[in-house]
């Protein structure tokens, strides 16, 4: 009797599991929409799970399936979770700007208990903290505190410069590497107000404190906190470790309070958080002063981990696309020589401004290359069953309340329905005089939660550019790699092997 019963048990486990299975991975094809076929459990990740790929190549991959080149939308699986990959550039704008109110959280989360700091930046935050945030930090990025800001950053261009001019007139040199001292020194300096004068110290405590953090967190846990944010507070799951956390704390209010002691004022991220606590002090009640204190600190904490490798991988791209190119190289030098001889060797904020050959060469490297690779909602319906969205007029389709949205921009940045010849680097595109594809480049995304320091990136980006070139050409060496690829334990889309080109000295102004 007892075998019985325990066979019939384990019969209609089995059987509820079954229907569990074929109910949960017929959504899609139950309501019509095209869809990645799902593994039972896992659903539509297991290339990320089992690291073959970062998530931005995996939602790349499956843009570029020639079985859904013309559909407007893709279905897919987090493990057991429906979600969709956006394909079409409307709905792309209806999600991104038009319907923000149903759109306006990533699906990535980072649970405050676990961290702090990770879950009140503007990036990672969700709504609440976001909508307050977001107006108090976007002056600091305005055009005339760009401007303000531009000496220091200028600063940190010229001592690329002479480390450089220091190496000699023919050498070979690993991009990301110095790619990186240049942008660890702009964003210490700018964000923590520190001069960590990484070309003179290249092991200085605060390049070793970031990459002991970045080493502290393991790559199932970014897997975690990016699609499948539900389990971040069960697993504990952390943007920034414990003890970054201190040392951020640490460095930050003793820059701020050395601030506070001798009135310096540098127009850097440093001076609005000073600006914010004093008003943090009439307007925060007393039992939220902490929380609110470390959100304001945590924004200078997203500044390195979204601004470091951001840039130092735009430019090594960009440098690696002109030294392959040596056509635009040249007519790219032969701005920055026009410039620079327009006035006495001197950049200043305008000339960078108003050079326009340098601005499309960027942008079409960002093109090609958006180290942000993809974009991630989570659908909210904020007024109830009315305030839901549809997928109508491409399909009968209202989206459930929490669904998780992907955007491939790396896909749709080389879609040859809106670039033609997308594999081709061809700054001409970016011509002012050239109309871009609608909702179709988009690499510090677009709408109102775009990147709030884009401006600053570009301008860091270009500064490094012209030092790099104006004494310099770069050229292809032997340890050149013939072909880009990308590596499958990163967040964003960064090159897997080493990056080296040759620099010879070709002087175009002499002082």
């Amino acid at each position: 009797m007892f075998l019985i019963l325990a066979i019939a048990l384990v019969t209609l486990v089995l059987v509820a599991i079954l229907t569990w299975l074929t109910w949960t991975y017929t959504h899609w094809q139950r309501h019509g929409i095209p869809y990645v076929k799902p593994t039972p459990f896992i659903g539509t990740l297991g290339d990320v799970l089992t690291f073959k790929k970062n998530v931005g190549l995996h939602i790349n991959d499956i843009y570029n399936d020639p079985v859904f080149a013309n559909e407007p939308v893709v279905g897919i699986y987090m493990l057991h979770q429906p979600a969709l990959l956006i394909r079409e550039p409307q709905l792309i704008k209806s999600v991104l700007i038009k319907n923000f109110q149903n759109f306006h959280d990533r699906y990535a989360n980072v649970d405050v208990k676990c961290d702090t700091f990770g879950a009140q930046n503007l990036f990672m935050c969700k709504y609440d903290t976001w909508s307050k945030a977001r107006p108090k930090f976007s002056p600091t990025f305005s055009s005339g505190k760009l401007k303000q800001m531009f000496p220091l950053m200028l600063e940190i261009g010229n001592n690329l410069d002479q480390y450089l001019l220091n190496r000699g007139d023919n050498f070979d040199l690993e991009l990301k590497k110095v790619c990186g001292l240049f942008t660890t020194d702009q964003i210490s300096s700018i964000a923590f107000g520190i001069q960590t004068q990484s070309f003179l110290n290249p092991i200085n405590d605060f390049v070793l404190q970031n990459m002991e953090n970045l080493k502290s967190r393991p790559n199932f846990m970014m897997i975690t906190m990016l699609l499948l944010p539900k389990l971040t507070g069960l697993l504990g799951a952390k943007l920034f470790s414990e003890k970054y956390q201190e040392f951020l704390r640490s460095s930050l209010n003793s820059v701020i309070k050395n601030r506070l002691n001798t009135g310096e004022k540098r127009n850097d991220l440093i001076d609005t958080l000073i600006k914010l606590r004093k008003e943090a002090l009439e307007t925060v009640e007393e039992k939220d002063k902490k929380l609110y204190d470390d959100m304001l600190l945590s924004q200078a904490s997203i500044f390195y981990l979204a601004g470091y490798e951001t840039s130092l991988t735009t430019m090594a791209f960009t440098l690696y696309l002109l030294a392959k190119h040596p056509e635009i190289q040249n007519k790219l030098r032969n701005e920055i020589r026009d410039s620079l001889e327009a006035n006495m060797g001197k950049i200043t904020y305008e000339s960078l401004k108003s050079m326009e050959y340098l601005d499309m060469v960027i942008k079409e490297s960002l093109r090609l290359y958006p180290v942000v690779s993809y974009l991630d909602r989570e659908h909210k319906s904020e007024g109830g069953e009315l305030d839901t969205f549809s997928l109508k007029p491409y399909h009968n389709y209202t989206l459930k309340e929490g669904m998780p949205i992907f955007i491939s921009t790396l896909g749709i940045h080389k879609d040859p329905k809106y670039w033609s010849n997308p594999e081709l680097f061809d700054p001409d595109r970016f011509d002012p005089h050239n109309s871009i594809p609608p909702y179709a480049y988009m690499p510090f995304g677009i709408g109102p939660r775009n990147c709030i320091g884009d401006r600053m990136a570009l301008l860091e980006v270009k500064i490094g550019i012209l030092n790099f070139l104006k004494n310099y050409e770069v050229q292809e060496c032997e340890k050149t790699v013939k072909e880009l690829k990308y590596g499958a334990n990163t967040i964003t889309l960064m090159c897997k092997d080493d990056l080296y080109l040759k620099f010879v000295k070709n002087i175009l102004i002499y002082n």
